[in-house]
């Protein structure tokens, strides 16, 4: 285990190191930026979906600066044994969650949709609950050396969440099919489940590389 825990040493807040506390920013704006999304998908008056929709795209605005700033150390700084492309690859996974919540809302907005289904409801929901498995999953880094297992629990609820989502999207699209008469509000309400579908697929892409990590590392 020493391997791991000197590679999470990097991590800490007192180092000159500052990846962990940057990550973890990002977790936490894409539990408030799905947080918001939830409401948005709700919502049924244009002018409320459009101030939801800036608050959440300035969020994910944040986190592609964010990005920019654990790039920059992961190019001024290297220490033995850490390795630069799976902080890449993380931060990268964990601002596509965001993005694909940004899109969601995005064209929510923009196709203006008379109603949203059930299903959409309970996609919202399912993203919200990976963004705080992921929030989790990040906060537990600095005990991962301790207790790699709480981190895998989230990961593991990650994978859950994923096929649940599948599963509803399935439906859903079946269901949509045989119900709605209106080709253009078919479109567009497919449309919108199948960016909330693609962002439960990237928040199960992110449990997957912190899975890699605790392997690599352990």
């Amino acid at each position: 285990m020493s391997s791991i825990k000197s590679f999470f040493s990097v991590f800490l807040p007192n180092k000159e190191y500052k990846f962990l506390p940057l990550i973890q920013s990002i977790g936490e704006r894409a539990v408030l930026a799905a947080e918001l999304f939830s409401q948005l998908i709700s919502e049924t008056d244009q002018s409320k979906r459009e101030d939801l929709y800036a608050k959440v795209k300035a969020l994910e605005t944040e986190c592609d600066i964010i990005e920019v700033q654990v790039f920059d150390e992961l190019n001024g700084n290297f220490v033995a044994p850490f390795d630069r492309e799976d902080i890449h690859q993380l931060c990268n996974m964990l601002d596509d969650v965001v993005d694909l919540i940004n899109g969601s809302a995005k064209k929510t907005m923009l196709y203006q949709p008379q109603s949203m289904p059930n299903k959409a409801m309970h996609m919202a929901e399912i993203i919200l609950e990976g963004a705080k498995a992921i929030r989790i999953a990040l906060n537990e880094f600095k005990t991962m050396s301790k207790s790699p297992e709480n981190v895998l629990e989230q990961c593991k609820k990650l994978h859950d969440l994923e096929h649940e989502g599948d599963d509803v999207y399935d439906n859903f699209v079946k269901e949509l099919f045989e119900t709605e008469s209106n080709p253009i509000e078919l479109v567009k309400i497919k449309e919108i489940m199948g960016e909330m579908e693609r962002a439960t697929d990237k928040a199960n892409s992110v449990g997957k590389t912190l899975q890699t990590i605790i392997v690599k590392y352990a």
